[in-house]
């Protein structure tokens, strides 16, 4: 499997402006519409997925006293 990567051609943090990865957009785009379903019982099952670890990630963070990130 060949990987690609992006690479930064400019630093916007001193003025330059970047150029933008279209490999890298047109590869995360395929991967997107390979994912992508419209049956029921698979996004319900994403969806609990989801709900499941924004549970656990508000349950650890009560129990260490902070502030949970999904109210």
């Amino acid at each position: 499997m060949r990987r690609q990567t992006a690479t930064r051609t400019g630093d916007s943090r001193h003025g330059h402006e970047e150029q933008v990865d279209s490999a890298t957009i047109r590869l995360l785009a395929s991967w997107r519409s390979q994912d992508a379903t419209d049956d029921p019982a698979m996004i319900r099952e994403a969806d609990e997925g989801v709900a499941e670890f924004k549970r656990a990630m508000n349950e650890n963070r009560t129990a260490t006293a902070e502030p949970v990130l999904f109210p």
